[in-house]
């Protein structure tokens, strides 16, 4: 129990120091032009197969971005302290991760410091008993908690038809005009080193005022929205990460791809996180039923 103590402390210890240096996920560090950077971050590993096995094990980390080689994870087996998560590295999946990342000249190489997966049972976060189950989904609201939005409740679309034929016409500007008349805000204007489409400091969640920056998408590309659609390397995304708001939100006319709602909660929430940002998606019938409840669907201005 006190080497098992210890290891907790030593944990805590590293995230804090984590969060206090603002260490990047994988995605940004991988940026970097550095042979030798830290990172932390939630990740999919694919299986390990001979980690019962052998004393030193490489695997792959399933990235959705392309970074010119294949980024491994590789570790010695003698340090893994649970039989759990060994069990859980030979199937493969979702694990935190703080480690070093070393540019070989055929792969990105990660050396883990803490490997484990995503866990929410600490002193620190209260006695809820619930937090041990929802690790993997912690930090995303959905935008009926907006309270600017909260009406969409009251409506529903009757069919697949109502809202894509809907949204299908609505420009983009005419989302980011009806947002801001719904926060009470001035329209942003664009310009080339935008962080984002819009940036609020009065977006309300369970009665208290917090800061959030979207990522709007209108229909000149009406399908489901794919990273290719937010930038190189999805650097919209990461840009959007970095404005510094409480909460992401990305918005599209159409639906938002399972990748991009991935990329976005990795670029949110990550270990050693003070736990304040949180990641939203409205996809295009959130956003109709949000224009409907406002009666903003014919809005002209």
């Amino acid at each position: 129990m006190t080497v098992l103590g210890n290891d907790h402390l030593l944990v805590t210890m590293l995230l804090d120091i984590c969060w206090h240096r603002s260490v990047p996920t994988l995605r940004k560090a991988l940026e970097i032009e550095e042979s030798r950077d830290l990172f932390r971050s939630t990740e999919r590993l694919e299986s390990c197969s001979g980690i019962y096995k052998a004393a030193r094990v490489d695997h792959l980390v399933e990235l959705d971005i392309d970074f010119g080689k294949p980024v491994h994870i590789a570790y010695h087996t003698q340090h893994i302290v649970s039989d759990t998560l060994k069990g859980r590295l030979r199937e493969g999946g979702i694990q935190s991760i703080v480690g070093l990342i070393h540019d070989k000249s055929d792969r990105f190489e990660i050396e883990p410091l803490v490997i484990g997966a995503p866990w929410l049972d600490h002193s620190r976060n209260g006695k809820n008993p619930m937090l041990m189950w929802i690790g993997r989904n912690y930090g995303e609201i959905l935008p009926e908690d907006i309270a600017e939005f909260s009406e969409m409740k009251s409506v529903t679309a009757e069919s697949v038809d109502e809202w894509m034929n809907a949204m299908k016409k609505i420009p983009e500007e005419k989302i980011k005009r009806s947002f801001a008349k719904l926060l009470n805000e001035p329209v942003k204007k664009d310009w080339s080193g935008e962080f984002n489409d819009h940036f609020s400091s009065n977006v309300t969640i369970s009665g208290r005022r917090r800061t959030a920056a979207f990522l709007l998408k209108g229909p000149s590309k009406f399908g489901e929205m794919t990273l290719d659609m937010c930038g190189k390397r999805a650097d919209q995304i990461h840009r959007l990460a970095d404005s510094g708001a409480d909460i992401s939100i990305v918005q599209h006319c159409h639906q938002i791809g399972e990748i991009v709602r991935r990329t976005l909660r990795r670029e949110t929430v990550y270990p050693g996180e003070d736990g304040r940002r949180k990641y939203c998606l409205i996809d295009g019938q959130a956003t109709y039923r949000i224009l409907k409840a406002y009666n903003l669907l014919e809005d002209k201005r």
